[in-house]
């Protein structure tokens, strides 16, 4: 009877989602600008959730969670309970198209090429996205073609913040649940391959 209940938890799901989970929260350590575990989250939670509902649904709720802490605990500069901050919806969605994108690369089998190629990809359209939205939000540049140009020049040390985080945590994730599946059957996940 116990076996037959264990069974229909699904230990992949919860194992995915206390990585996702927990690793969201190293966002809350003092690191360079932009060197953060949440592009490679977006893309390990869209490769090892079953169901698209928990790719997006997980890692983005981390992040909020994550977020809440981090703007009204360590950065709280007026006083204020904020759920969202300015701009926030232009991270969002360049995470759930980074999610949409590994969702749709999943098929192919899981390899260092392939994963080098999605970090590389979804971290330019992270930094596309975000600086798109800055420059559209805010007054610091011009609202023309040459402000836009001039966001995205500035943006580029932020890029590289990008770049590192995305490249240093995506081979961790993947390596650690690679070895870790293979050390626990309990833990291999059918509708991908390593």
């Amino acid at each position: 009877m116990f076996e037959k209940n264990i069974k229909l938890i699904d230990i992949q799901t919860i194992a995915v989602s206390l990585i996702v989970i927990i690793v969201s929260f190293l966002r809350i350590i003092p690191h360079i600008h932009n060197f953060s575990p949440v592009i490679a989250l977006a893309i390990f939670g869209a490769f090892h959730y079953k169901y698209k509902s928990l790719s997006y649904g997980v890692p983005l709720l981390a992040l909020w969670v994550s977020d809440i802490l981090i703007n009204n605990f360590i950065y709280n500069l007026s006083g204020n309970f904020e759920l969202f901050y300015d701009g926030f919806y232009w991270q969002y969605l360049s995470y759930i198209i980074i999610i949409f994108i590994s969702i749709n690369f999943r098929n192919k089998k899981i390899s260092g090429i392939n994963i080098i190629y999605l970090t590389f990809l979804t971290s330019i359209i992270f930094f596309i996205i975000t600086n798109f939205g800055f420059w559209l939000n805010s007054n610091l540049y011009s609202n023309n073609f040459n402000g836009l140009i001039q966001c995205y020049v500035a943006a580029i040390p932020f890029f590289k913040g990008t770049l590192y985080g995305a490249f240093f945590y995506t081979p961790i994730f993947f390596g650690l649940y690679y070895f870790l599946q293979k050390k626990l059957a309990i833990l291999r996940i059918r509708h991908i391959s390593y």
